[in-house]
């Protein structure tokens, strides 16, 4: 890297108000939901000025939007992390609780089905995102196809198997509101990931790409 590509402090001052700014944003989607998720809040939550926040996300949703990229690019890690990986893929009970624990059942899983719910319904927040959750969604598919194959006869079965764990999971997250005991979650993700371990199959590292 030459002097001229690297960071000035501006850069490293914007790029840590952003990041002050999107962790309030998960804190207040998580805590309070998409509707009660304001600007004022977030204001309050991140203690920064209005104008801090609008300078970087003119809108609402354009704050939101970028919320749902920042926790788009964490979620991956799970399977990628396994996937570049030359030894065998993790366990598929493993992963699939391991998702549940770090991703999912987390502040920023609970945002992002926030987000996911709200962009059925704001035009403006689903325009944002539709192409990057798209691109997500592949990439997703793509890397377990690299560590696991599935137990059916259609190439595309470990894709189908995986995006049905993604939605169970995140299915869960709505569904904790009506459940009084936490450890019946758990038992949920115990019994739906052994049912899925019977069909997703990790592959030896030598037929990983």
């Amino acid at each position: 890297m030459s002097d001229n590509d690297k960071p000035t402090p501006q850069d490293q001052r914007s790029k840590a108000m952003q990041a002050r700014i999107i962790r309030a944003s998960i804190t207040c989607l998580d805590r309070l939901g998409y509707a009660e998720t304001t600007f004022a809040r977030i204001q309050a939550k991140a203690g920064v000025s209005r104008g801090a926040i609008t300078h970087h996300f003119p809108t609402r949703q354009a704050l939101v939007a970028a919320t749902a990229m920042e926790l788009l690019a964490k979620a991956l890690g799970p399977v990628e992390r396994r996937a570049a990986n030359a030894d065998q893929p993790e366990p598929v009970r493993a992963l699939i609780t391991r998702a549940w624990g770090q991703v999912v059942n987390s502040a920023g899983g609970r945002a992002m089905v926030e987000i996911l719910v709200a962009c059925r319904t704001d035009k403006e927040l689903y325009h944002l995102l539709e192409q990057r959750l798209h691109d997500w969604d592949a990439q997703s598919r793509a890397s377990i196809n690299r560590a696991y194959r599935g137990s059916g006869a259609d190439p595309d079965d470990a894709e189908l198997l995986w995006s049905m764990t993604r939605n169970f999971l995140r299915g869960l997250v709505l569904h904790d509101k009506f459940v009084s005991d936490p450890a019946y979650l758990a038992r949920m993700v115990d019994r739906f990931a052994g049912l899925i371990e019977t069909q997703l199959i990790p592959l030896p590292a030598k037929d990983m790409p």
